[in-house]
């Protein structure tokens, strides 16, 4: 569309996402991103930090309830969206500028660690009868590819593969290697800015 500025950014995911009902049968969620550049300081040969810098990612309806189930702090992500930076006042009057990102699309960063999609199939149309009789035969309840999140078997609840088998990737879901490739001995993360946020409040959004 005319006049929108469309962004791609890499970070980690700096609050829990927080869903919430806009009106009925209508849900988002926000989340605060974060990223924190690193450079070499060529005198010393040491790793220098960055200033982190935040926005705040809004997702809605399907991308907003699959965010929901597989995204925690501190996982590593790719958003691409709508850019707005807009200013307002906060309780105590004081001017604040808030950048959003009305994202279209989000996914594990995968240069940062492991991942495992799972597609959630449409609804068939059998009965809740011939859902179970469908599984019992074969697993076919589904369209022919298993139940998956349908029931509760996969890889979102943090227990790993679509078997409930697999590592995973982290939170809790695996243990992948978060380092930074050019960065020997450096997380990706940085702690001390996660902490910091962790308990901070999402930006108002209006759909």
């Amino acid at each position: 569309m005319l006049n929108e500025a469309q962004i791609s950014l890499t970070g980690y995911v700096a609050t829990q996402p927080v869903t919430r009902l806009v009106k009925p049968g209508v849900s988002n969620v926000s989340m605060r991103v974060a990223w924190t550049p690193r450079r070499q300081d060529r005198a010393t040969g040491e790793w220098v930090d960055g200033n982190t810098s935040y926005v705040t990612v809004i997702c809605w309806r399907k991308l907003a309830a699959n965010v929901a189930i597989c995204l925690r702090t501190g996982d590593p992500v790719v958003v691409k969206g709508k850019l707005s930076v807009r200013t307002y006042d906060d309780k105590d009057g004081v001017r604040r500028t808030s950048v959003d990102v009305d994202a279209s699309s989000v996914g594990h960063d995968l240069s940062r660690g492991v991942s495992q999609f799972q597609r959630v199939r449409p609804r068939t149309g059998m009965t809740a009868s011939e859902f179970e009789a469908a599984k019992a035969v074969g697993g076919q309840g589904t369209g022919g590819e298993g139940t998956g999140v349908q029931d509760g078997r996969g890889g979102v609840d943090g227990s790993g593969g679509v078997d409930g088998s697999g590592s995973g990737g982290p939170d809790g879901r695996g243990d992948a290697d978060m380092s930074s490739p050019d960065e020997p001995g450096r997380g990706f993360f940085d702690e001390s800015a996660i902490s910091e946020h962790s308990t901070a409040e999402p930006a108002a959004v209006s759909s």
